[in-house]
């Protein structure tokens, strides 16, 4: 198959379009510099900001994955952070869709990046993917990012919404903020530390997402998380276990309002007890379902390779 990948440079995006050309698919990547005619796979330029995309250079395109949008962690909100969270994602998704839509022979399926963030706070409620929106900028954030492939759907195409949960990989992400602190005896729990994370390890992003390209029954949003969400407490104790280290430096939720404002209160404090019901349903087999066991792999098993590689 022929894939059209934006967001390739992520975290995700790299690791997707590896596999892609592993198994055998040619890929092809949107980026926002001038393309580089030497690269290993074809680039196109698109400037979603601007609205600026001949997606007529594009040729036949079977399946599109769309990972875009900035980062909503490390930058304390304000409003024009927050307005460039939101635009990032929804420009970007209803340019993509548009020109996707107008192409001669459309594509099959356009999967777009979403996030469990949609639920907003949900406490103890199990929410999967037939569970309504929640409240908060992220929830309002998720519900215009979604609905900006409208087009797309509305042309024919099997519009696929991966709401990512916390993606742990020892390359980016949570894991990369958090290790340090837990390594030197500063991590411990955020809050009551009773709120639900949904996780999910890269490598079951990455074959989930090859999973949708190929399974024309699934649409509509799909949540990427492993079967299993743990609290941010249960969280804690397996990174303090996993690295051998104490955890007792708890941060309360005055302290995190406080540093964090609203970012740190929907991020950390927010609790989504999400479950993979499509997955589930699609007999999707993930490679972790033991958080203790993705731990052990990301924060042990890679230090010993590195070692093995230096010695």
């Amino acid at each position: 198959m022929r894939i059209l990948v934006s967001g390739g440079s992520g975290m995700v995006g790299s690791a997707l379009i590896t596999t892609l050309t592993y198994d055998g698919h040619q890929v092809v990547q949107l980026v926002r510099r001038t393309p580089n005619p030497e690269a290993k796979i074809g680039e196109f330029r698109w400037d979603p900001e601007h609205g600026s995309f001949n997606s007529r250079l594009l040729g036949r395109i079977d399946a599109a994955i769309h990972l875009g949008g900035v980062s909503i962690a490390g930058v304390r909100w304000n409003a024009e952070r927050k307005l460039l969270i939101r635009e990032s994602r929804v420009r970007s998704t209803r340019l993509l869709s548009q020109a996707l839509a107008g192409l001669e022979s459309p594509p099959k399926v356009l999967i777009v990046a979403s996030a469990i963030g949609y639920y907003g706070d949900r406490g103890e409620e199990p929410v999967t993917e037939d569970s309504p929106p929640g409240e908060g900028f992220l929830s309002d954030t998720a519900v215009r990012w979604e609905a900006a492939a409208d087009t797309a759907r509305e042309a024919g195409i099997r519009v696929v919404h991966a709401r990512f949960g916390l993606i742990i990989s020892r390359q980016g992400g949570l894991l990369a903020r958090i290790r340090i602190p837990f390594q030197t005896g500063l991590g411990g729990k955020l809050g009551s530390g009773r709120q639900w994370w949904p996780w999910i390890s890269l490598s079951d992003v990455i074959n989930g997402l090859s999973y949708l390209v190929g399974n024309e029954d699934i649409t509509g949003p799909v949540n990427f998380t492993a079967p299993a969400p743990v609290r941010n407490e249960e969280f804690t104790k397996l990174m303090s276990k996993t690295l051998s280290r104490p955890a007792w430096f708890h941060v309360p939720t005055p302290i995190i309002k406080l540093v964090f404002g609203e970012m740190g209160e929907e991020i950390m404090l927010f609790s989504q007890r999400a479950f993979p019901e499509k997955l589930r349903a699609a007999r999707f087999e993930w490679q972790f379902e033991s958080l203790e066991d993705l731990l052990r792999q990301e924060l042990i098993t890679s230090r010993s390779d590195r070692w093995d590689s230096t010695s």
